[in-house]
């Protein structure tokens, strides 16, 4: 039979991993709660102010208008997901050191592609794609999923705006990069986040169209 002290530092122990486990979880999946509770309010109450009306309305501590004061000369706004952030030029994605830094910041913009005003591909990404890393990153893309065909993407670059329309929603293995060597007819870019939110297992590839 084990002694009394022997049964306290096992019940220590105990409660020690189940301490370490939810840190664990929160420190993992929490931005992707925070941006879904979030959202889901944001949300309700465009419904119930009827979103052309945002302007003529007082909410205290809330943004739920999109405008360029205080933003970057280069950004992207998702008016559905309540997106409005700031991109970070010419990011190589394959080093993970660069793209760790530029996250944490806002999207990034991925080296060799176009820019906005251009006729070629532009690729964006956003958060990271290991999941023990996510809370120290850019999450804003985990709402990706929920855009729709013909959501509006407006793109921010040197004072002037480029509005594009979603056309594609694809979901791809890790290793695909086909995307970025097709013909596309239209100027167009392309959203890239891990799928399902919190894992590596896939990716979620948006395509949106300049109108």
């Amino acid at each position: 039979m084990l002694k009394p002290a022997h049964m306290v530092l096992l019940s220590a122990v105990a409660v020690g991993l189940l301490i370490f486990s939810a840190v664990s979880l929160i420190w993992t999946y929490g931005p992707i709660v925070k941006v879904e509770v979030t959202y889901q309010y944001k949300h309700l109450l465009r419904d119930v102010f009827h979103a052309d009306n945002w302007q003529g309305v007082i909410l205290p501590k809330l943004d739920l208008t999109f405008t360029r004061e205080g933003k970057s000369k280069f950004s992207m706004e998702i008016p559905a997901i309540f997106v409005n952030e700031p991109i970070v030029f010419n990011v190589d994605p394959h080093d993970k050191e660069m793209y760790t830094v530029a996250l944490k910041k806002g999207i990034a913009h991925a080296a060799g592609t176009d820019l906005p005003g251009y006729e070629g591909l532009g690729y964006y990404f956003a958060h990271s794609s290991e999941p023990d890393f996510v809370s120290q990153y850019n999450a804003v893309f985990y709402l990706l999923g929920k855009l729709n065909l013909n959501d509006e993407i407006i793109l921010w670059y040197n004072d002037d705006h480029y509005r594009y329309r979603v056309r594609d929603k694809k979901i791809t293995d890790p290793t695909d990069v086909g995307f970025l060597t097709e013909h596309y007819d239209r100027p167009t870019i392309v959203l890239q986040t891990c799928w399902p939110p919190g894992t590596t297992q896939k990716r979620l590839l948006i395509f949106a169209e300049r109108e």
